[in-house]
C-alpha cells in the first residue's frame, strides 16, 4: 500500500498501475493480486484507513471542547487535525483520487456523514437547541470547508496556511448560530 501511495505522489493518480506498484515495491505483479483484486482496491484501502484515523483524531479532540471558549478550542482542533492528517500521509494525491475512482467517492461520502455526525454530537453536548437533522446538515456544510481547503491547495499548487485559517473562521461562523442561546430564555 505504501508503494501505491508513493507511485501516486511521484507520478500522479493516473499513472498508478499494478505494474508500477509492483515495481516500486520490488515484488512481482502477481503478488499484488494475492491481496487486492485491482489497483483501485489498494487505493481505496489507503484512503479509507487514513480517513478513519482522521475521524478518530477529530472525535477525540471534539470530546475535549467545552462551552466556555469553544471557538478557540475548535480552532486549535481544526489546525491540529490538518497537521495530523498531513503527518499520516493523507495528502492531495489521495484526496484527488476520489475524483477518479467510484469506490473512493463512496468512501468520501461515508466519511462526510461520519464527520457530520461528530459535529452533531459536539453541538448537542455544547447545548445546541437545533434539531438533529439541522445539525447534521450543518456538519455536512462544515465538511465542505475541508474540501475547499484541498481545492484551494490544488488550484494554487501550494499548501498555504491561509486556506486553513479561512476554514477555521468559516467553520466558527457557520456553527455560532447553532450555539446561540435563545434571548427570551436568557
Amino acid at each position: 500500500m505504501e508503494s501505491a501511495h508513493e507511485v501516486m505522489r511521484e507520478r500522479g493518480i493516473r499513472a498508478v498501475t499494478t505494474n508500477a506498484i509492483a515495481e516500486q515495491a520490488g515484488i512481482k505483479v502477481g503478488s499484488i493480486y494475492d491481496y487486492f483484486p485491482n489497483k483501485e482496491a489498494i487505493i481505496a484501502e489507503i484512503y479509507e484507513a487514513k480517513l478513519a484515523e482522521v475521524r478518530d483524531f477529530l472525535k477525540a479532540g471534539s470530546q475535549k471542547i467545552v462551552t466556555e471558549n469553544w471557538r478557540v478550542q475548535l480552532g486549535v482542533l481544526l489546525r491540529d487535525t490538518w497537521t495530523y492528517q498531513l503527518s499520516i500521509g493523507l495528502d492531495r494525491t489521495i484526496v484527488d483520487a476520489s475524483y477518479y475512482y467510484e469506490d473512493l467517492l463512496r468512501i468520501a461520502r461515508a466519511h462526510s456523514q461520519l464527520f457530520a455526525t461528530n459535529y452533531v454530537e459536539l453541538l448537542q453536548r455544547l447545548g445546541s437547541p437545533w434539531p438533529e437533522d439541522q445539525l447534521f446538515d450543518l456538519g455536512i456544510s462544515v465538511y465542505t470547508l475541508v474540501n475547499a481547503t484541498w481545492s484551494y491547495w490544488r488550484l494554487t499548487e501550494t499548501q498555504d496556511q491561509i486556506a486553513i485559517e479561512r476554514q477555521v473562521a468559516l467553520t466558527i461562523t457557520l456553527i455560532e448560530p447553532a450555539l446561540a442561546r435563545n434571548k427570551t430564555s436568557a
